[in-house]
């Protein structure tokens, strides 16, 4: 917050940032959302009525079987592409090309453990930094389809920056200098072992690994390599049991907090947290007591240190001054650090840093776009300083499908939805070896490899379980294919108080979910949207999204309202909310149903309780752990019980009674093993590590919009 501000001013920026907070990534990625046709009906274009998944794990078989029109779609290892691209299959080809000029959010990284030895000692990660060969592993290993990137977070994103950063490439001869000025002060590397390790079966991260050991080798270190199985390499880079661990990334949603908390973060906890904008310099002191850390960014300087009085700042003064305070919880910091945890006690980084941590956590809560973006590049400049994350590189968008697949697309954080793809009339038929299904232009078979964790959205945590979940399961917001703006799903409208501390979404009426275990269907209302983030949290399953909700909503003080008290706020409060660029203030709920353009039923009113203002918070629906399904399903016989004690949802705490934590909670039982749909597809059958086979909703709530696209009617 800048020194001096009306409060006009205030509120000014306070509902303008409301923009922010619903498009703050969409900025940077934004185009206009592709309207879906309306009007006259699409002809001869096949309806997916199904989609199967078909696992398939030995790749020279995967690539066959796509060759052969078995897949439309297949996983190919980067590598393979030039030698699969432009496979003829009957009439039609395989395509698969890079597209440079589309930059993904995935990305490829060596991390480097600085609390082992000898890479507690930065000239050390440092030099190894130099002696990594990027470009050789880009292209040999990932076929191009990753392109050059410097920092942790990517291009495209706000906070993305080259200001100030070391620019790592292979450059042996600086590598060795400065390994030999470290042996100029009796340091020896013929005495450490330095281990990289990698999961097994993952052809990329081997080959990495060998070429960092010949590499790394030539500085004097003896360079080993290990792999682990999956479950066991997790748990040694969970518990930084690690020296050197190779690992990709892909943003859960579109905000740089999503690469920052996870990889930043130094684990510290605060018990008071500010900053100030466009101070000068002699002012510094009225605001901090100590200063811990100063890094100048493209735009402003950013300066950390202990809240209080008295600093000295002796820094540059030659671009304006933000300044972030803090007083440590020490309690909950030791905590973290004692035994730490990756990505949950402390950042992948392993950086115990109590400012760099005052940077991740206070850019959460700034609404202003040039500030917040200031203090997230500061965050960026000084991590990449540190050297304990080498980012290989940044994942572009390469597109794989026979041609005879059509309106293919490549969204930024989610996943393409498989109505919304169709095939040409004569694409391949092909036996799938599944059942008596064949590919055919109804039917879309992706050549895939893994395996989900479970169908509950409340633990799956992985790429494939939430590409099931976006298939299967509508969230209260959502986004249309590329674009990145939120849009409604199964809410209608969304609003928030002025000070942003409460959310309130107003959920579709007439929506239903289908059970196909008992060929039977539940209402969906506001008591579902809420109870389905509230069981993530109870449940607190291990190595689940749950943190996402926990971190900014309490989920105890958040409640269910009919559509009348919401009025009421709107009215006596005032409400403030964005979408598609325009941003209003509200007195009505009529005035907000108008603004979202919606005249059709309502099924109630679910308020969030935030922790505190948090900008990116309606992209944390878009992700799996958005989710909604039926509490009815859930609890069975308990249900009614269930809603009577927590007073239809006003007190969703009395919720617990029925919902245990952890894998032995009844809840889990069911939805990890027979999930339901709220979505375009359900679950229809599978078989693990074999495939998985959807079919098309036929309750799906928005139907209206295959007849539009394909002239289908369930």
């Amino acid at each position: 917050m800048s020194e001096k501000k009306s409060a006009k001013r205030t509120q000014t920026i306070i509902v303008a940032a409301i923009l922010l907070v619903l498009i703050v990534a969409a900025a940077y990625y934004f185009s206009q959302r592709p309207a879906p046709p309306a009007g006259t009906t699409v002809q001869a274009r096949p309806f997916h009525k199904q989609v199967l998944y078909l696992i398939v794990n030995d790749e020279g078989t995967r690539i066959n079987m796509y060759k052969t029109g078995v897949f439309d779609i297949a996983v190919v290892t980067p590598s393979r592409w030039p030698d699969v691209n432009n496979s003829q299959v009957g009439q039609f080809y395989l395509h698969l090309v890079r597209r440079p000029d589309k930059p993904q959010l995935t990305i490829q990284y060596i991390g480097l453990n600085p609390m082992k030895e000898p890479l507690n000692i930065p000239e050390v990660r440092q030099a190894l930094a130099y002696a990594t060969p990027y470009d050789v592993i880009l292209k040999q290993v990932f076929g191009g389809l990753y392109t050059r990137l410097y920092t942790i977070v990517p291009k495209g994103m706000m906070g993305y920056t080259e200001f100030g950063i070391n620019k790592y490439e292979y450059d042996m001869n600086k590598a060795q200098q400065i390994i030999n000025s470290l042996k100029a002060k009796g340091f020896d590397p013929s005495k450490y072992v330095i281990t990289i390790i990698y999961n097994e079966g993952n052809t990329a991260r081997q080959q990495i690994a060998t070429l960092l050991q010949q590499s790394w080798s030539q500085l004097g270190f003896k360079v080993t390599v290990e792999s682990y199985s999956w479950p066991k390499y997790l748990d040694l880079t969970d518990h930084f049991e690690h020296q050197v661990m190779l690992l990709g990334w892909i943003p859960d949603y579109m905000d740089p907090d999503d690469y920052l908390m996870p990889f930043v973060w130094g684990g510290a906890e605060f018990k008071e947290l500010e900053y100030h904008a466009n101070v000068p310099a002699a002012n510094v002191g009225n605001y901090l007591s100590s200063i811990n850390l100063t890094v100048e960014t493209e735009k402003y300087i950013v300066v950390a240190g202990e809240k209080g009085q008295g600093a000295k700042y002796t820094g540059p003064t030659n671009k304006p001054i933000i300044t972030v305070g803090y007083i440590v919880d020490w309690d909950t910091t030791n905590s973290n650090w004692q035994n730490p945890v990756n990505m949950v006690t402390l950042g992948t980084g392993g950086l115990k840093d109590v400012a760099l941590s005052a940077l991740c956590k206070v850019a959460q809560r700034i609404i202003e776009e040039n500030i917040r973006e200031a203090v997230i590049q500061a965050a960026v400049i000084y991590f990449n300083k540190q050297s304990t994350l080498l980012i290989i590189g940044q994942q572009i968008t390469g597109e794989n499908y026979g041609s005879w697949v059509h309106d293919m697309y490549y969204p930024l954080a989610t996943f393409a939805r498989y109505d919304l793809v169709w095939e040409d009339p004569n694409a391949p038929v092909a036996d799938t070896g599944v059942g008596n299904i064949r590919n055919d232009p109804e039917t879309m078979v992706i050549g895939d490899i893994g395996w989900p964790d479970t169908f509950d959205p409340a633990k799956s945590y992985e790429s494939f379980g939430w590409e099931i979940f976006w298939q299967t399961y509508g969230k209260l917001v959502t986004t249309w294919k590329e674009d990145t703006e939120p849009l409604p799903e199964l809410s209608v409208a969304w609003a928030f108080s002025k000070d942003l501390t409460d959310l309130y979404f107003v959920v579709r009426g007439n929506t239903v979910a289908f059970d196909p275990w008992n060929n039977r269907t539940y209402k969906i209302s506001a008591v579902d949207a809420l109870f389905s983030v509230w069981r993530a949290v109870r449940l607190n399953l291990p190595g689940g999204p749950q943190w996402m909700i926990d971190s900014y909503i309490d989920v105890n003080a958040s409640s269910v309202l009919t559509e009348n008290e919401l009025d009421s706020i709107a009215k006596s409060s005032g409400l403030v909310t964005t979408y598609k660029g325009k941003t209003a203030e509200i007195h009505s709920l009529n005035e907000l149903l108008n603004f979202f353009g919606y005249s059709g039923p309502t099924a109630g009113v679910v308020k969030f309780k935030l922790r505190a203002p948090y900008v990116p918070i309606l992209q944390i629906f878009v992700t799996g752990v958005g989710s909604v399904i039926p509490m009815q399903y859930a609890l069975g016989n308990q249900y009614q019980a269930a809603l009577a004690d927590s007073n239809n949802g006003r007190n969703p705490s009395a919720w617990a009674k029925y919902v245990g934590v952890g894998e032995g909670d009844a809840t889990f039982k069911l939805l990890s093993t027979k999930p339901v749909s709220t979505g375009p597809y359900y679950v229809a059958d599978y078989k693990e590590d074999s495939y998985i086979l959807l079919k098309y909703n036929p309750y799906y709530w928005n139907s209206t919009l295959w007849q539009q696209l394909y002239g289908f009617k369930p």
